[in-house]
């Protein structure tokens, strides 16, 4: 038998360290299983090490901000950092989509106030007095009197009142200041949107060209679209926003075709009413746990914490909640992309969500159930696995995994213990740092199972990651390599010999 470890490493996706946040993996865990998503900009780009050390997991690069010299340097720079601290980070890239904006003002900004009435038009240019542009061509076929305009992300309001050839003509009914190029939302309209975008297609084959793991589908609406953009993607995991009250409508088609759901709350708090807005977000997370996709919250999570050191008592239930209700990760924005605070944004957002997942309700809370109509033999494997840890009291399930698939089940019943996911596909690494109470690590595959759990069990032993002695979980396929042909869980004991026979 071989005796020396076999955890590779990797430019991107370099074998883990100990346990997360406290040495040789038998200390009380400091950074929580519920992943952190980070997006870095101006603020971050120089500080990404800080932010590893304080709890990201994956590293988020808008593509709506920024040009491709921008976007190329901070997933160099994420990616440098993260071999430096040998932490597996995925990358993930939000596209820019279809998003409506206003065209632009003279002088930059306008003044709408109560009972004004404005004019409308298709365009992108600059207006006229009293007239708005929309960058979407035939908007005057898509409103209708009655129909809400929301311009500025929200925050004005106008109702349409009539039209003719080009132009609609709308009444403010909630006034307020509107500069250039400011967020437009039609949620009463039946405009419909090409997507994936010509942008968001020179978009990804950039992304392509970098190999980045994980693509944000921004203002999703069918599972079509997200066909169109895995072709045009096909090593990446697919995440739909869910940003438009269609999406909502449609959220079944997209569980379909989708990797992932993000419930992008800010533009979808435009379309929806406000109150509205938690219960949709439960619903959506409750949706996707069920269909066996991992699930992001985003969007003003900690917003304060842009110019505040410290979060105000109503982010911290909000992010309380999202992890209470089973969210895979929580996403970092303007707080780390242009805020005063991104170290310590993400360090109380790991907090809190650390927090949550030692209190008794959360350890206790209900878990998903096998549904017997789409019960599969890897699905009952998972759900075992889950069950056996749980009842045994082990602190981790070791699974290795060719495509991921295998994790994210077992990932999917929430178990108290982590998940080691052991893979020798570097993407595959990566992509497992979006799911919840998994720890990545990078592995050589070995010829035989019996080897396979003894360097396993050597390498998890050496790098502090579980005790001499301690008992874990093997979940695991015989043959080893093949893909989807985990048939087989074992009860090991770490420094013991490995015997099947």
């Amino acid at each position: 038998m071989p005796q020396s470890t076999s955890m590779s490493k990797s430019r991107q996706t370099p074998a883990s360290p100990a346990s997360p946040g406290s040495p040789a993996g038998t200390g009380a865990r400091t950074l929580p299983y519920t992943k952190i998503i980070v997006t870095i900009g101006p603020a971050s780009e120089d500080r990404i090490g800080e932010l590893i050390d304080a709890g990201l997991s994956v590293a988020r690069i808008n593509f709506s901000h920024g040009d491709e010299a921008d976007a190329r340097r901070r997933i160099n720079k994420v990616r440098a950092a993260a071999q430096e601290r040998c932490t597996p980070i995925g990358i993930l890239v939000d596209l820019p989509g279809p998003k409506m904006r206003t065209g632009t003002f003279a002088g930059g900004r306008i003044q709408l106030v109560e009972r004004e009435v404005i004019r409308m038009r298709s365009g992108s240019g600059q207006a006229l007095p009293g007239e708005v542009q929309i960058d979407v061509p035939g908007i005057s076929e898509s409103l209708k009197p009655g129909h809400r305009v929301f311009l500025n992300d929200g925050q004005v309001e106008v109702v349409v009142e009539d039209g003719f050839g080009e132009t609609v003509v709308g009444r403010v009914v909630r006034g307020g200041a509107l500069g250039n190029r400011k967020g437009v939302h039609m949620p009463d309209s039946t405009v419909d949107y090409e997507l994936p975008t010509q942008r968001d297609r020179e978009w990804l084959k950039f992304a392509r060209d970098l190999d980045v793991e994980m693509v944000g589908v921004s203002f999703a609406a069918h599972g079509s679209e997200l066909r169109e953009v895995r072709s045009l993607i096909p090593n990446a995991a697919i995440i739909a926003k869910v940003e438009r009250r269609v999406a909502v409508d449609n959220l079944e088609e997209l569980l379909e075709e989708a990797d992932g759901i993000m419930v992008a709350r800010g533009d979808l708090g435009v379309e929806l009413e406000l109150s509205d807005l938690p219960l949709v977000q439960k619903s959506v997370l409750a949706a996707a746990v069920r269909a066996g996709k991992f699930t992001i919250t985003a969007t003003e999570m900690l917003e304060s914490m842009i110019e505040s050191s410290r979060p105000t008592r109503a982010e911290v239930t909000d992010v309380a909640n999202a992890v209470l209700d089973g969210t895979d990760g929580v996403m970092l924005s303007a707080e780390t992309a242009v805020g005063e605070y991104p170290v310590e944004a993400v360090r109380q957002m790991g907090q809190i969500a650390l927090a949550v997942e030692q209190s008794e309700r959360y350890k206790n809370r209900p878990r998903l159930k096998l549904n017997p109509n789409k019960a599969t033999f890897f699905n009952a494997i998972a759900m075992a696995a889950v069950h056996t840890a749980n009842a045994l009291g082990l602190k981790r399930i070791v699974a290795f995994t060719e495509t991921g698939n295998t994790v994210g089940l077992i990932s999917r019943y929430r178990p108290n213990a982590e998940i080691i996911g052991l893979s020798s596909n570097p993407h595959v690494v990566a992509r497992m740092t979006s799911l919840a109470h998994v720890r990545p690590v990078l592995f050589r595959r070995e010829a035989s199972l019996e080897d396979m759990i003894h360097m396993a069990s050597e390498a998890l032993e050496l790098r502090g990651i579980c005790a001499p002695g301690e008992e874990i979980l093997i979940v695991a396929g015989v043959p080893p390599g093949v893909a989807r042909s985990t048939n087989v869980m074992k009860l090991h004991r770490i420094g013991e010999e490995v015997k099947f026979h």
